[in-house]
C-alpha cells in the first residue's frame, strides 16, 4: 500500500485523498459524523484543518484515521 502525500477537504465533510502511486480515494465522512469517534469534525472549521504525515490522516491530534482505515471507510 503507498503513502498519502495530501489529503484535501471538500464541501459536505468529504476528503480527496491522494496517494504516491497516482491512486485517490474520495471519503465521505457526512454519515459518520454522529457517531462519537467522528462527531467533534462537525466543526467545519476544523474538518478543513486536515493533514497527514504519509500514513494517517489527521486533525489537531483530535481524530486520526489510518490509510488502511480509510480505504475500508470508502467501500462501506
Amino acid at each position: 500500500m503507498g503513502q498519502i502525500i495530501k489529503v484535501v477537504p471538500k464541501e459536505d465533510y468529504c476528503l480527496d485523498i491522494v496517494l504516491d502511486n497516482g491512486s485517490s480515494i474520495q471519503l465521505s465522512l457526512k454519515s459518520r459524523l454522529e457517531t462519537i469517534r467522528f462527531g467533534v469534525l462537525t466543526d467545519a472549521e476544523l474538518f478543513r484543518k486536515a493533514t497527514t504525515n504519509g500514513i494517517c490522516i489527521s486533525w489537531e491530534g483530535k481524530v486520526e484515521i489510518s490509510l488502511t482505515e480509510a480505504f475500508q471507510l470508502a467501500q462501506k
